[in-house]
């Protein structure tokens, strides 16, 4: 005990210490081994006063505390009051703190501790604002998550209205590019095949909401010419520098390996929205675009730089210190001169970094800009053969394996959907049966022998996923049947969600003719042919 030091009477220093607690905040007691009162603040009087009243008439402490728990409490039956008047009482003796709710509407932590010769001291502390404001927060967390679900569904049926119509026009393009065409004609085709595969990544990129948000992307590397790619970005963007009266140049340094192991897709989509930007923003003189290589110290590895200069209207350092983040663009004037939302460099810098590298920009106001995006890839042996996608006379890889006469079963509610596949897979042998919904299903596999049935996830009657169940479960002959979902739902999950339902494969619209009969092979064959992941 602090020795006293003062000239002061045990009284006064009493009065003063009793003072001074009334001064507190919160609820302040002390009670005897009997839990009779021997001191209380007005503030704990207040806000207990049923159980300290009772405890001053004599009542025991337990008794005294059901007369507080029915005065917040007023219609709680004896039973109910008793069994939670017990477990404040063992709680608090426990030495651990239980939150109380005072007649007045308060939210108090009381926490006990013992003192000499049996005695106790009751603190209390107001939390009432505290829990106020987690309540807000768990509220407001459940309306963003409301949102953010609001959201997503709707990203996912917008994402499948645009799919629905794309699958037709790539598909048709596909098509057309597998005819016989001149020079000219398979440039134009190709040029609609590519610029749809860079609609259908920015589509993709948006859907995932999470992975754009978090900066998780997933990156597919697989062997490709990176001269091919960068060939057929320029004719895809050639077109729209010369509307503009401006001229687009590429070159490629001669030390660039021929093959290199990257991301196709994400290389265009980050050079498009590069090369978008320039060409926007310049009025005249030259966009040019050059890609280099340097070797790193692990044998094989490179990082590939593709740089695209303007001569447009330039940023100063202000501007580039919040050109990356997401839905900003140089100024407010930007959106309504240029259009665009301000999502394509911040994706850029995002997918860069995922491939080991960074985007760069050195500008002046006034002169032009210069972009540099960075990758790692690694090189690779070059092989006798075009590697899988990229031979030129756009037709149908033949190492499927199918033999004439590969019985498909197509069900979509969409003529145009099945005549696709009818175009896609009659040409190499395939024997296509078309039905109009997911009910007819059953009947067909009564009547005719089937080697694979493809099936589209939305139909009018009975859609993919029941289907695909009534299948599995009709203990035929014919229940194990290789089944390949056709879906324009691309969301995350979507392909675990089909493949948990029972199908053996998915593909998603618009559908890719190779990627179709890669996983067609895939679940005819699954001991030879390697899974997508």
């Amino acid at each position: 005990m602090t020795r006293r030091t003062t000239n002061m009477s045990v009284a006064e220093l009493n009065s003063l210490i009793a003072e001074a607690a009334s001064e507190l905040p919160d609820g302040f007691l002390i009670y005897d081994s009997d839990y009779r009162v021997l001191f209380a603040t007005d503030r704990s009087k207040e806000d207990f006063a049923p159980t300290v009243d009772a405890l001053e008439r004599g009542a025991t402490y337990l008794d005294a505390t059901m007369a507080g728990v029915r005065s917040v409490y007023p219609d709680i039956d004896d039973d109910d009051c008793r069994v939670l008047s017990e477990e404040i009482v063992s709680t608090l003796e426990s030495g651990k703190p239980v939150e109380l709710q005072t007649s007045g509407g308060r939210i108090v932590k009381v926490t006990y501790r013992d003192l000499k010769d049996g005695r106790r001291v009751a603190v209390g502390a107001d939390v009432t604002e505290l829990r106020e404001r987690e309540r807000e927060l768990q509220a407001a967390r459940k309306a963003a998550e409301a949102a953010s679900k609001a959201k997503t569904t709707f990203l996912a049926n917008i994402s499948h209205e645009i799919r629905t119509p794309l699958n037709a026009m790539l598909g048709m393009a596909q098509i057309l590019g597998s005819a016989k065409l001149e020079d000219e004609q398979r440039e134009q085709v190709a040029a609609i095949l590519d610029s749809g595969q860079v609609l259908m990544a920015m589509l993709n990129d948006l859907l995932d909401l999470s992975k754009i948000e978090a900066g998780r992307f997933e990156i597919a590397p697989v062997e490709k010419d990176i001269n091919v790619v960068i060939h057929r970005m320029m004719r895809i963007w050639t077109p729209r520098a010369q509307e503009k009266g401006i001229s687009l140049t590429s070159s490629i340094d001669e030390n660039v390996p021929l093959r290199l192991m990257f991301d196709p897709i994400r290389i265009r989509q980050c050079v498009s929205n590069l090369l978008s930007n320039a060409i926007k923003f310049t009025g005249k003189g030259e966009v040019g675009l050059r890609v280099s290589a340097q070797p790193l110290e692990e044998c094989g590895i490179w990082r590939i730089a593709i740089a695209v200069s303007d001569t447009g209207i330039g940023m100063d350092e202000e501007t580039i210190g919040r050109l990356f983040q997401p839905f900003s663009q140089a100024d407010a004037s930007i959106g309504q001169t240029y259009g665009g939302t301000g999502l394509g460099l911040a994706i850029t810098r995002q997918l860069a970094e995922l491939m080991g590298g960074e985007v760069t920009v050195v500008s002046t106001p006034g002169k032009g800009s210069l972009f540099t995006l960075t990758l790692v890839a690694e090189e690779v042996a070059m092989a006798a053969h075009p590697a899988e996608g990229e031979a030129g006379n756009g037709e149908l890889a033949t190492e499927n394996g199918w033999r004439d006469g590969l019985r498909v079963l197509i069900a979509d509610d969409h003529p145009l959907n099945r005549k696709l596949v009818r175009l896609f897979l009659e040409p190499h042998g395939a024997i296509v049966t078309e039905i109009s919904d997911g009910d007819e299903v059953l009947d067909a596999l009564r009547k005719d022998e089937f080697d694979i049935v493809l099936l589209d996830a939305h139909m009018r009657r009975m859609d993919g996923i029941d289907a695909v169940r009534e299948i599995r479960a009709a203990g035929e002959v014919w229940s194990a049947i290789p089944t390949v979902i056709l879906t324009a739902d691309a969301m995350t999950g979507d392909r675990a969600r089909y493949i948990n339902a029972g199908a053996d494969g998915y593909v998603a619209k618009p559908i890719d003719q190779r990627e179709l009969a890669a996983e067609m092979s895939r679940v005819l064959w699954p001991g030879k042919i390697q899974a997508a992941d």
